[in-house]
């Protein structure tokens, strides 16, 4: 009777295992590189990444990254992603965990032109824009207006378009333009000129497929952990880090604390 016991209560461990999932088992979450926020080649995979880290440790998930190019990246059906959920083709069940905010800007090279004002497509009339590979889905809106549109596959490839004259301005997420003039062209920064985009403030957010078979139960996780620690002194030690004292101010909480709200009915079935 005891042997009969042990066994059933082998076969019961043994089935139990194999149906919960191993917390122990390391996730992959796929980006795209978008520095200063996401990159292999920066301390901590950038400020989303450092804080990806933060919110994962609290959440007891280890998890590595893997970066696509962003065409790649915006059909990707993986049931781990962080970065803007609308950037993403396929608008499957996720549950979104906000982590951070970026802008975006247009660009334009002064020594090239007039002022650029932007205050509707009709004021870019007759103008050439830049865009990421993949990132606009509908350029008949800007052809309509006389607005000729150019990919690129990278920000670097956009920037140094500008300064040749090939396109009249582009638009990017802003940290990633300043961070990349920065690199390419330290001495012409005041060259370029940045216009910030009204309304296009958007979400760095952790994204979990909810039908995937660990998908729930780390989606529970994050959820238990994620307001407490966007309110911890270290998560502001991260934003003075990378952005530094004097700019922490312009990192607006009241966006990161809206989105939040917004996208906390996507964090259970």
């Amino acid at each position: 009777m005891r042997t009969c016991t042990l066994i059933r209560c082998a076969l019961i461990w043994g089935v139990s295992l194999w149906v919960l999932p191993s917390y122990a088992e390391q996730i992959v979450f796929q980006s795209t590189d978008t520095p200063p926020y996401w990159s292999a080649e920066l301390p901590d995979n950038g400020v989303g990444g450092a804080i990806l880290k933060l919110v994962s440790e609290a959440a007891g998930i280890s998890y590595t990254i893997d970066y696509l190019p962003v065409a790649r990246y915006r059909r990707s059906d993986a049931p781990y992603i962080v970065g803007d959920p609308d950037i993403l083709i396929n608008q499957k069940r996720r549950a979104i965990f906000p982590i951070g905010v970026f802008r975006s800007a247009f660009f334009y090279y002064k020594p090239n032109h007039d002022a650029i004002e932007y205050r509707s497509l009709h004021d870019l009339k007759g103008h050439s824009m830049g865009v990421l590979r993949g990132t606009l889905e509908d350029k008949s809106r800007f052809a309509k207006n006389g607005i000729r549109v150019e990919e690129s596959d990278s920000v670097e490839s956009l920037l140094r378009k500008l300064k040749r004259g090939r396109i009249d301005f582009c638009i990017t997420v802003a940290d990633t333009g300043r961070y990349t003039l920065e690199q390419l062209f330290p001495d012409e920064r005041d060259h370029f000129v940045q216009q910030m985009i009204p309304g296009l403030n958007r979400p760095i957010a952790i994204m979990i497929d909810l039908e995937t078979r660990d998908g729930e139960i780390m989606a529970k996780r994050y959820r238990n952990v994620l307001e407490k620690t966007l309110r911890s002194q270290k998560y502001r030690d991260i934003l003075e880090h990378f952005y530094g004292k004097s700019m922490i101010m312009e990192y607006n909480t009241d966006d990161l604390n809206r989105f939040v709200q917004f996208y906390a009915g996507t964090w259970s079935q």
